[in-house]
């Protein structure tokens, strides 16, 4: 019986030693990107320490067989692969890298077994797990502090901008680093006082728990409606994931049960706003789903479009931009567009004319410029809707009856977009004014200003218009001009009739009606060029001035006021 009873207490121990766990060693906050690995150069490489007693801490005892590692990826990434990536662990029997350890850890001796050859996928925030393709084993042994040390090698090649940054906890000297773009470094590297926050996996004996760390978390307010929705594994190694997502008020279900093979879940279409909703993730392994998953919830943004129309921005206010649902970028206009924020456009006078008071987005062409100037977002419905505005180009701080432009700018061009606002591609150039192959030619712009008048049929729905100017070559020293952006029915200029009354010294202004206008505004000026008074307006369709000048000219405004 002893003899037995010894069999069966083996045979716990054994099966406690290789049952399914997962081992979190740090919990640190503070982000970095140098380790495991950096994406911003061509080639890297580092080395990092976790102690005994870290692993004791986190729980590991006698014998476990890791089959994946995770690490805590900190910032907004998605689908960011990086190739020819190379993992090695192997016994750590030092707790930090000394002053004489920084050389390059030649993985083809001293002990180290490749446990992962092959392309890396991050994307975050979240833990991110990584299945080792040869798993590893580790015995802890109590009273000896032999951790684990593992190598990460970015053998890729390329480097691309923004790259994953790491949470990690604070021990020092417990990495060495080393990055570089010519070719795959050898040389010494430099430590630092950090490790990543690491996930061990070991192989799964239960259905695996429940998801954390949802995005956007649970009971969030003001939610984009362009997110993403995503979470972190909980551990048990899922294969898959049944998500499920839906409205609350009333209900509708969006996706139910939709199997996932990733931590995340982009919508086919924007979520929509002022929202609620409610969301669950059911992790799934070879054993099943898990237990008790919650529901999470989120209510997304209140409507931020401008609906009432006709929508009118002339820029003379206190503010540039207007209001903070404008937005200044910078970005090529080429495929994919990648916007970044910019102070480029900015009020001045328009034509370059001081004292009027009348003022216009401005951006000076010079040199390599790539400047946008985002609408808010409007809610168009009407397809008969007109975008109207003021454009001029102008030598730099010239009024129209100063120095002209300068002509030689063959690579600057002008466009207006509409699109959604969330993304922007060379698809959404509704006009394109160039010196090279436009049909819209950009010396040919009048410097005095010029009406531009596009028809917003097949823009229905939310909207942004995009003012893009740019350059390439620093050639030239002028100003675009964009001013009075108007958004609604389109009414055309009326055609004036003057009669003038010599004896009485009046002159009667009259026009025909235009449809869909609720009143009109008098202008005056003694130049054509030059600035131009109000002086009324009338729901009319006559205006009696006094003739106060022998030479004088006259426009007239329709205006829809609904």
């Amino acid at each position: 019986m002893k003899k037995l009873l010894s069999i069966i207490l083996f045979g716990l121990y054994l099966f406690s030693a290789l049952a399914a766990d997962d081992y979190y060693i740090g919990s640190g906050t503070s982000t970095q990107n140098k380790v495991p690995t950096y994406g911003y150069n061509n080639y890297g490489w580092s080395k990092f320490i976790y102690t005994g007693d870290e692993l004791a801490a986190a729980g590991v005892s006698g014998t476990i067989n890791i089959i994946g590692i995770g690490f805590q990826v900190s910032n907004d990434i998605s689908d960011y692969t990086m190739d020819n990536q190379m993992v090695y662990m192997r016994y750590a029997y030092n707790t930090t890298y000394g002053s004489g350890e920084v050389s390059y850890p030649n993985p083809s001796a001293g002990g180290w077994q490749l446990v992962y050859s092959g392309s890396v996928t991050w994307n975050g925030p979240g833990w991110q797990e990584i299945s080792l393709t040869t798993p590893f084993s580790y015995t802890y042994t109590e009273g000896m502090d032999w951790g684990i040390e593992i190598i990460w090698e970015n053998r890729d090649g390329s480097k691309v901008g923004g790259p994953p940054s790491f949470r990690g906890t604070t021990k020092s000297y417990s990495c060495v680093y080393k990055h570089q773009d010519a070719s795959f470094p050898t040389t010494s590297g430099s430590r630092g006082n950090y490790h990543p926050n690491i996930w061990l996996s070991t192989p799964v004996t239960a259905v695996p728990p429940p998801a954390i760390l949802p995005i956007p978390a649970d009971l969030a307010t003001d939610v984009p409606v362009e997110t993403n929705l995503s979470w972190s594994s909980g551990g048990g190694a899922p294969n898959d994931y049944l998500f499920s997502l839906w409205k609350t008020d009333p209900v509708e279900v969006i996706e139910s049960n939709l199997v996932l093979t990733t931590t995340s879940y982009d919508p086919a279409q924007y979520l929509e706003y002022g929202t609620n909703y409610s969301w669950r993730v059911v992790p799934r392994n070879d054993f099943g789903p898990a237990i008790g998953c919650p529901a999470w919830s989120f209510t997304t943004l209140a409507d931020p479009s401008v609906v009432n129309f006709p929508w009118t921005e002339g820029f003379d206010g206190a503010d540039f931009p207007p209001s903070d649902e404008w937005m200044r970028r910078s970005g090529e206009l080429s495929d994919p567009v990648s916007l970044n924020p910019s102070s480029m456009w900015k009020q001045d006078d328009w034509l370059n004319i001081t004292g009027t008071g009348d003022k216009a987005a401005a951006i000076n062409i010079w040199s390599t410029i790539n400047g946008w100037l985002i609408s808010p977002l409007l809610h168009v419905t009407d397809p008969d809707f007109y975008l109207t505005f003021d454009l001029a180009w102008l030598k730099s701080g010239q009024p129209p009856t100063g120095t002209p432009p300068d002509p030689s700018g063959f690579d600057d061009r002008f466009a207006v977009l509409i699109g959604d606002g969330f993304s922007w591609s060379t698809a959404d150039i509704v006009r394109e004014w160039n010196n090279t192959d436009s049909d819209y030619v950009l010396n040919e712009i009048s410097p005095s200003g010029e009406k531009v008048v596009i028809p917003l049929a097949g823009h229905t729905g939310r909207i942004r218009i995009a003012f893009y100017a740019g350059s390439t070559v620093s050639n030239t020293n002028n100003d675009f001009m964009v001013n009075n952006i108007y958004v609604g029915e389109y009414l055309p200029s009326p055609q004036i009739s003057i009669a003038r009354d010599q004896a009485a010294g009046t002159t009667l202004l009259s026009w025909d009606t235009i449809a869909g206008a609720d009143s009109y505004e008098v202008y005056h000026s003694t130049d054509p060029y030059g600035v131009w008074t109000l002086l009324g307006s009338t729901t009319g369709t006559s205006y009696l001035v006094d003739t106060a000048s022998a030479r004088m000219f006259y426009r007239v405004k329709a205006i829809n006021v609904d």
